[in-house]
């Protein structure tokens, strides 16, 4: 396979999974039991695996980390089997969950590799495209009238099968178009920002129908942050050009907020309807109603794992297991006590040092992949799907991999 038809491959593969999530998700309503999802991420992994073994190992820390991560993810699965005398059912439930977590690995490693070469063919533009498609997934089906809840009474996920994960997506592509739209404001033409510019309100209006709180609030945030950083710090834009542009954000905003009030109320009082609901199930205890019951599955969890023995501390207990005999504490929602409790001490010591390698190069880079590692990184460790969920995985992956292309720093010079 030469060079451009591997990229090609990796583009097709890559840049459609929020098409494939939501087809899949589609099966699933309909009471279709096609395991579309699986099959998409192992022939991804399979991809990945072929490629990185044809290009070979580089002997440094980087490779030494991924390989270790890989290889004690694989021995926990099969210690965990022996020990908790696992069926094969749980097994293959185990290995697709694993197949999951190793997306976020492999994909920067493969990325890593061919670095040169991805320089040179706009990685960037594979976020654009996945935004355009999680923003038409979601609203096409909305202005059809088809599609699922987000929750009971509240938000709209069209055939979107997680509401954490496809709210993780919208953040995504969401700060991605966002800073794209105003680092190219002098270098593309009119139309060019126009439709960065709908592809962006595409991404905050998916945001406010997913209903999520924390996609609402961080759609808000990110929007001042930007205007914040362009009218004040970004100083490749003269005043004139600043103003216009002030202008016409003042004018698309107040065109939105009169002929869309009605909807965005509703979208707000769906939100605060379902905040007062979870305040009142909750009697009032403020921890568990921040955490959404998180604190409460954290108790469970901690008490189940710190009863087990030197296996199933060093090496956890997996993730079919704890799903079916852990009760709420199966699934905590916080992506490093989740590795702890699936992985063991071990597990989450060889994450915790590929995520310290990565930090540190986001660190050094500084660029709008540093961002949203950083952004990721705290988003799974209070609100978790990020590690685990493939598609959560997968963008994780490709933000990891582009700290390893993009040079320039998020500061203006």
């Amino acid at each position: 396979m030469t060079l451009l038809k591997e990229t090609k491959s990796f583009i097709l593969l890559f840049a459609i999974f929020p098409v494939m999530d939501a087809l899949n998700g589609f099966v699933l309503s309909a009471g279709i039991n096609l395991p579309i999802g699986v099959a998409y991420r192992l022939i991804c992994v399979v991809f990945l695996i072929f490629q990185i073994a044809r290009k070979g190992f580089r002997k440094n820390i980087y490779t030494i980390l991924s390989v270790i991560l890989v290889f004690s993810g694989i021995m926990s699965i099969f210690i965990q089997t022996i020990v908790l005398q696992n069926d094969a059912s749980a097994l293959f439930n185990d290995v697709t969950n694993m197949i999951k977590f190793f997306l976020w690995v492999l994909i920067p490693y493969y990325m890593y590799q061919r670095a040169d070469q991805w320089r040179a063919v706009s990685y960037e533009k594979i976020f654009l495209v996945i935004s355009t498609f999680f923003t038409f997934r979601l609203l096409i089906p909305y202005v059809l009238g088809i599609g699922n809840q987000t929750y009971e009474a509240a938000g709209y996920k069209a055939f979107f099968f997680a509401n954490n994960d496809t709210t993780i997506g919208f953040i995504v592509s969401a700060t991605f178009t966002g800073w794209y739209l105003f680092k190219q404001v002098k270098q593309t033409k009119l139309w060019t920002r126009i439709l960065l510019a709908l592809l962006y309100l595409g991404n905050l209006l998916g945001l406010l129908l997913l209903g999520t709180k924390t996609g609402i609030v961080y759609g808000a945030l990110l929007t001042i942050v930007l205007l914040i950083r362009f009218f004040f710090f970004q100083r490749s834009v003269g005043l004139v050009a600043k103003w216009g542009i002030g202008v016409a954000v003042i004018g698309i905003l107040s065109f939105i907020l009169l002929q869309g009030r009605a909807f965005i109320l509703e979208a707000v009082s769906g939100l605060l309807q379902r905040l007062i609901y979870f305040y009142n199930l909750y009697s009032g205890d403020l921890v568990r109603f921040i955490t959404s019951s998180r604190s409460t599955f954290l108790d469970t969890a901690f008490d189940t794992f710190s009863g087990g023995n030197l296996m199933t501390l060093l090496f956890g207990y997996g993730f079919d297991y704890r799903m079916a005999t852990w009760g709420v504490g199966g699934l905590v929602e916080m992506d490093f006590f989740d590795v702890l409790f699936s992985l063991g001490f071990v597990g989450l010591l060889v994450t915790l040092g590929l995520l310290i390698f990565f930090f540190l190069l986001a660190c050094k880079k500084r660029n709008i992949y540093s961002a949203l590692f950083v952004i990721l990184i705290v988003y799974g460790a209070f609100a978790g799907h990020v590690l685990f969920s493939a598609l959560s995985s997968t963008l994780f992956g490709l933000v990891c991999g582009g700290l390893f292309l993009q040079k320039e720093s998020l500061c203006e010079k």
